[in-house]
């Protein structure tokens, strides 16, 4: 999963007048700053992903074997790289439409924020998950490449690519809302003075406390989408692959992997977050200095 990039009004005041540097960019612009954060933060830390994909995967001769430092780096990265913007534009451009038609009905900001990003994960899926599809088995090492992977998923049609839909969609859409929350209640406590180092460490703990807590449904969606066909018995739904793990295996090994995916996604967090308000200012400040010069 992806953070939700902080919206308009959701981001730390920068004026000291309850504007922020956020709520003065247009939608196309936040939804630039919000994409290229995305990719920018998928691809630093795909090292950590390929990680816990491995620990979480069925074990394998091809799990088993240690990866080289080489591998852990570059297997799934392209399909990583590739979709990470669109499926951030995706998430981000539906946050904001659902967001501001709640606005009207759902009094409550916070409420609000939960509602847009938990729909925003959903739509962010359609992406994500063809994305998930294509890496995990490349990066658990069942195939040589991304090429090689998406023919094995086509094999079963364009519902190949959708294999463990369900189980992302409750990984990913309480995490974003759980991870969002979580920052924004924390600037509050906290009284941080807006600067990037708040960003990265705020937005750090609340992507590691929703990973941590939402483990299970990471370890069944990877055990999903990494299957082939040429095991002898295949996973089949969210529930049922759910106990079968808990049952042959205990219930321990849906916490598998569970280090790796904090490492993974509470600095992924951090950095979407950080990287997106460094990106807004930068961009408000390029455009007073535009206005100014015009004058």
């Amino acid at each position: 999963p992806e953070p939700v990039v902080p919206e308009a009004g959701g981001a730390p005041d920068t004026t000291g007048t309850g504007v922020t540097a956020a709520d003065q960019l247009t939608f196309g612009e936040r939804m630039a700053c919000g994409s290229a954060a995305r990719l920018v933060a998928s691809v630093v830390l795909h090292p950590f992903d390929t990680l816990r994909t491995r620990a979480q995967a069925r074990k394998r001769a091809s799990v088993y074997a240690r990866p080289s430092v080489i591998d852990v780096c570059t297997k799934g990265l392209i399909p990583q790289a590739l979709l990470a913007m669109p499926a951030g534009a995706v998430q981000f451009a539906t946050l904001e439409y659902v967001k501001e038609g709640l606005a009207g009905t759902v009094k409550d900001r916070t409420a609000r924020n939960l509602i847009a990003s938990a729909v925003g994960a959903v739509a962010a899926s359609s992406i994500r998950v063809p994305q998930e599809v294509i890496k995990q088995p490349v990066q658990a090492g069942l195939y040589p490449n991304a090429l090689a992977s998406a023919r094995s998923a086509l094999r079963r049609g364009p519902r190949g690519l959708y294999r463990g839909l369900g189980a992302t969609v409750v990984r990913d859409a309480p995490w974003n809302s759980l991870g969002f929350t979580i920052w924004q209640l924390l600037r509050v406590v906290t009284r941080a003075p807006p600067s990037a180092w708040a960003d990265l460490v705020l937005g750090g703990v609340g992507g590691a406390v929703a990973a941590l807590i939402l483990t299970p449904m990471d370890v069944v969606k990877t055990r999903l989408m990494t299957q082939s066909a040429s095991d002898a018995v295949q996973y089949s739904g969210l529930a049922s692959t759910f106990s079968r793990i808990a049952k042959e295996e205990g219930a321990g090994a849906l916490f598998r992997g569970a280090v790796p995916r904090v490492l993974y996604l509470a600095p992924l967090a951090a950095l979407v977050y950080a990287v997106y308000e460094a990106a807004a200012r930068q961009l408000l400040k390029l455009k007073e200095r535009r206005e100014e010069a015009a004058e």
